[in-house]
């Protein structure tokens, strides 16, 4: 009988495969050239973990590390085990994209099998004649001949040999470890897919440490190899350890390389203490600091989970950050959940020892006795003693089915459906605790002072890891320090690049370069010479040009490290506001897909990593230009200390300028803005000595402008300055071509947030015994196409005019600047459309035009000019002057 299964992907596509009654999903899947995620297909890793949605099925036999008994009850599933029982719909943790990647696959014949201790074998088989590339360290899926398991193992020989060699730890009972000592003989037929895996060697000078445990030393061996093939003189220290004395395995192989490399060095250990060898412990033990080179190392390290999370404590404790680690880990063998299991398979290195705690038992239901004590404070009872019945006893759990619909429900109405085409939204980095006001109060008391308390250690640099599940039970990742901390994450995309470039040269098709040209030429319109058209546009092009060579390697673990690197979003944030451009960045992406097509292995290589190069130089300047953007040209030190400074608009532009200056002269800052920038900028701004809060607030409004008022009251207690910024041209047209909603919207964009705020933050000030209002207006209420735009700033100065008289005798200054044409990085948030029509772009070049001829500098001003006249007026060195309109327009008054 055949069942219908329905795999539901992530990114809301829905593929149906037939399932033949004893077939498991997973096996109809691929023959379905559907290649949803796994490689173990035996329940060992868990990688291919799923959620039925509907149907029955038998879950097959697996351990318990793949798929634990609570998840099993709450639904899911490995498709890699089950078979069906009736119609499924399986909800798949992957794209559709994703799992249509299809490795290659090839069959060749045995030429060794050897015995190299009583737990370890060697295989060898000859090399496809259909060709295959792989990279040192990769691995590949052997299947097990005489039916459809496959187990993973890693190349142990050196890439262009005519025998590959696995190593693979032996497994009483094991399907793999059987064939090998029972079954496979020279000449046997092995059928294997691949090369998987982003845990390769980079191309590199700095020295490398190489960690192995158990046989886990294949890809190691592998990348020596390799590093003997090309006669190299990089710095190489390996550290293998094993578990016992019987696992110890190649000592001659890594002599016979330590005399050919005239740079490698090595030493072994045994973790039982019972050994025969010198070093007993573990690897860490024999990593000593001139192995880690100050940090400027690549460490490699291929072992069970417990060995890389060893490695890592170990170099925390050092004090040392890698400038590349890069690891390949996969979990040890467990207990199974089902006794009907006769084997586990080891993943191919030996894990280290691991301590399995079992967990407590929880008696149910729970007597919990209360002292006396307990409910007093400073000896005075706070609490006084109730019992309480149990609101409801313990019932049995909703089942699957009705925890589904409840999820997928609001008020008991279905609001949510199975599969989503949403795009995912990466989780927030996290932000400050949200402390309710009574926190530090009992009865209404406060017992608990407000206090910041230091770290006890400095936090470590940010660092740039990814890590990849494959679907053998590895975890593939690296890590590097951030591209704000050094030059690792572009030398790791080059590396990454390097690595694709090998495994695609003259492997491309025709029409598959087409389409990388395609990619090639839409990033030059971007660029011109040594200058950005378009940034932004540049940014996504040449990202989309890179993935391509990645996803046609046919190795999703090496787009995914890739992507992980997190070059694109460097790139969007560094490159943002930047106009230089390293004038031969665009023109090597060309020049890359001609190598490519002439199938010039070498002339891509250096073309590869002199892009890197440029690109690297293209970065670090626009870093260098932003840091430079964000500090204040003109400071005066403590100008602004111990006052309280309100700046509405403040996430953008002359706000933010404004807001960065008075950071820099002691004044405490509470920002409002509507546009959640304003969250960063107060965040980036704060510190030991300067005070700042951010308020997200509609300042078009009564409400919004009392509630950044009221937020500045509540966090200082005053507000000695408040700085009204919001404001702006909304559309560039004739007052003949205005719609009367888009006039109101003008008015109501540059009028009313400074009407409302002046009029919040007057009582306080009144009440305070004095203050500054600096109000910005502008001086195109004399200006062409901006008529509405006019009327609102001529209402801002008649605004500053008439509340400077009636503030005067409380002690309240009210001033304002009148901005000019000022130069400024696009914003983040635009103010409105960008003009579409050559007509409107005619009438937005009129206002650029007659701003420049109104001025006698003939030229645009700068953000910190405009913030140098704002501050002036704020601070007390303008004690003396208010009701003054301060034009900043180069000679134009307006």
């Amino acid at each position: 009988m055949t069942h219908r299964v329905a795999l539901s992907f992530e990114d809301g596509v829905t593929r149906f495969i037939d399932c033949n009654d004893g077939q498991t999903v997973a096996d109809a899947a691929y023959r379905s050239r559907i290649n949803i995620p796994l490689d173990c297909r035996d329940g060992a890793c868990g990688t291919c973990k799923a959620m039925c949605e509907s149907g029955d099925f038998d879950g097959g036999n697996y351990i318990d590390d793949a798929l634990t008994a609570n998840e099993a009850a709450s639904g899911y599933c490995l498709p890699c085990s089950m078979t069906p029982r009736s119609d499924l719909v399986l909800q798949i943790a992957s794209t559709s994209a994703v799992a249509k990647t299809k490795a290659a696959s090839h069959t060749t014949t045995v030429t060794a099998v050897e015995t190299l201790s009583p737990t370890t074998m060697r295989l060898a088989v000859k090399a496809p004649s259909d060709g295959l590339t792989f990279l040192p360290g990769q691995y590949v899926n052997i299947t097990i001949p005489g039916g459809d398991q496959t187990r993973s193992y890693s190349f142990s020989s050196a890439p262009g040999s005519d025998e590959l060699d696995f190593l693979i730890k032996l497994t009483p009972g094991g399907l793999m470890s059987t064939y090998l000592s029972e079954h496979a003989k020279v000449g046997s037929a092995v059928t294997f897919t691949g090369p998987h895996g982003s845990f390769f060697l980079r191309e590199a000078e700095r020295p490398a440490l190489l960690l192995a445990g158990g046989t886990g030393l294949a890809p190691i061996l592998s990348i020596l190899r390799k590093l003997e093939q090309d006669s190299s003189t990089r710095p190489v220290h390996l550290v293998y350890g094993v578990s016992t004395d019987d696992d110890v395995v190649e000592l001659d192989t890594i002599a016979g390389l330590a005399k050919t490399l005239d740079s490698f060095t090595w030493d072994y250990c045994v973790s039982d203490p019972a050994s025969s060898a010198s070093n007993k412990g573990y690897v860490t033990s024999l990593v000593r600091p001139e192995h880690l080179n100050g940090g400027d190392v690549a460490v490699y390290l291929c072992g069970p989970p417990p060995m890389v999370e060893s490695v890592r404590t170990y170099f925390a404790d050092q004090g040392v950050e890698p400038t590349g680690f890069y690891y390949e880990k996969f979990a040890p063998a467990a207990a199974t959940t089902v006794a009907a299991i006769t084997e586990v398979e080891e993943p191919e290195a030996a894990p280290e020892a691991v301590e399995t705690v079992e967990p407590a038992t929880v008696e149910s239901p729970i007597a919990t006795t209360v002292s006396a004590e307990k409910r007093t404070l400073f000896g005075r009872v706070i609490f006084d003693r109730r019992d309480y019945a149990g609101l409801a006893g313990v019932g049995a759990p909703a089942s699957r089915t009705e925890e589904l619909a409840s999820m997928r429900a609001i008020a008991g109405q279905r609001v949510a459906k199975p599969g989503s085409d949403a795009e995912a939204t990466p989780l927030d980095r996290g932000a400050g605790v949200v402390e309710a006001p009574d926190a530090r109060a009992v009865a209404g008391q406060c017992i608990w002072t407000e206090r910041e308390i230091a770290p006890l250690i400095a936090p470590r640099a940010e660092v740039v890891a990814q890590a990849v599940s494959t679907s053998d039970g590895y975890e593939i990742g690296e890590e590097h320090p951030s591209v704000h901390e050094s030059d690792a994450v572009f030398e790791a995309r080059r590396a990454l690049e390097l690595g694709a470039l090998e495994l695609v040269i003259g492997r491309l098709s025709s029409r598959q370069i087409a389409g990388y040209r395609l990619l090639a030429e839409a990033t030059t319109r971007y660029v011109e010479g040594d200058r950005f058209v378009d940034a932004a546009a540049y940014t996504e092009t040449n990202a989309a040009f890179h993935d391509y060579l990645f996803s046609q390697t046919g190795n999703e673990h090496l787009l995914r490290a890739y992507q992980a690197l997190g070059v694109k979003a460097a790139m969007a944030d560094a490159l943002r506001n930047a106009t230089w451009c390293e004038p031969r960045c665009a023109q090597d992406h060309l020049d890359i897909v001609d190598a490519f097509e002439a199938q010039d292995r070498e002339r891509a290589r250096t073309l590869i990593a002199d892009h890197a190069e440029r690109s690297k130089i293209t970065m670090k300047r626009a870093m260098q230009e932003t840091v430079a953007s964000k500090r204040p040209k003109f400071v005066s030190p403590g100008r602004f200390a111990g006052k309280s400074v309100l700046i509405t608009g403040a996430a953008q532009g002359i706000g933010e300028c404004v807001a960065r200056r008075i950071a820099a002269e002691g004044g405490s800052l509470i920002l409002a803005d509507r546009s959640e920038l304003v969250d960063s900028l107060a965040e980036e701004l704060g510190n030991d000595t300067v005070s700042t809060t951010s308020v997200l607030a509609d300042l078009e409004t009564w409400e919004g402008a009392s509630a950044a008022v009221e937020t500045a009251m509540a966090a200082h207690g005053r507000i000695d300055v408040s700085i009204h910024v919001v404001g702006g041209t909304i559309w560039a047209k004739p007052f003949a071509e205005y719609p009367p909603d888009q006039i109101e919207k003008e008015i109501s964009r540059s009028l009313f947030p400074t009407l409302w705020s002046c009029r919040a933050v007057l009582p306080h000030m009144i009440e305070n015994g004095g203050g500054t209002i600096v109000n910005v207006s502008s001086v195109a209420t004399r200006g062409v196409h901006r008529v509405p735009y006019a009327a609102a700033k001529g209402g801002v100065n008649a605004i500053t005019s008439a509340l400077a008289l009636e503030a005067a005798p409380h002690g309240i200054r009210v001033v304002a600047t009148a901005p000019g044409g000022t130069d400024a990085p696009p914003r983040r948030v635009a103010r409105g459309p960008a003009p579409a029509t050559d007509q409107e772009k005619d009438w937005y070049q009129a206002i650029v035009d007659q701003t420049v001829e109104s001025s006698l500098l003939k030229r645009y001003g700068t953000l910190d000019e405009q913030a140098a006249a704002i501050c002036f007026l704020a601070s007390d060195e303008a004690s003396y002057i208010t009701g003054t309109i301060l034009p900043v327009a180069g000679g134009d008054t307006g």
